[in-house]
């Protein structure tokens, strides 16, 4: 008798367990797909940016520290401008953000004009080379703004042959 109670046993298991094999939870029900936001990508136009940004900070690129003969008005003494004139702490942190944002401006300029891929054409450097003479041969602002195409070549590869030559005593990081 025990053996065949045992056959039963296994076998009322073996049917138990196939049937919740092949039973699907209820909770696992087909989601609907995902839809993503449209992303727009918009193409960069340093003249447009440029006149973005000089929109954008227009005020201060255009501070100008009053002067101490503003605060007279003929026999009057114009208040408002005697205080703009005594804010020296004040005038010296606008005047000190107006150069930073040309200087930023100027920046703009250059790695507009001096590209990675206009250094690679020249030069045919590529990967951490390219970015290593990038780093210390970049030219001034004052060179690139009256530079013509050829100019900006001919200096270049000046650079280069200079890059050549201390490529192995320069750091990697300036």
């Amino acid at each position: 008798m025990k053996p065949v109670f045992a056959i039963l046993t296994l076998l009322f298991c073996f049917v138990v367990t196939h049937c919740l094999a092949q039973e699907k939870p209820k909770d696992t029900a087909v989601k609907p797909p995902v839809q993503l936001k449209t992303v727009h990508i918009v193409q960069y136009h340093f003249f447009k940016d440029s006149l973005a940004f000089r929109k954008e900070y227009g005020r201060e690129l255009t501070f100008r520290r009053p002067k101490w003969y503003e605060v007279y008005t003929g026999m009057a003494l114009n208040i408002n401008n005697l205080y703009k004139v005594t804010q020296f702490k004040k005038n010296n942190k606008k005047i000190a953000l107006k150069h930073f944002l040309l200087n930023k401006e100027q920046e703009m300029f250059v790695s507009r004009t001096y590209t990675p891929s206009l250094v690679n054409k020249v030069t045919k450097l590529d990967s951490d080379s390219l970015q290593l003479f990038m780093q210390y041969y970049t030219p001034a602002y004052s060179f690139i703004k009256d530079a013509s195409d050829y100019d900006l070549y001919v200096e270049i590869k000046k650079q280069y042959e200079a890059f050549l030559k201390t490529r192995d005593s320069l750091p990697t990081q300036p």
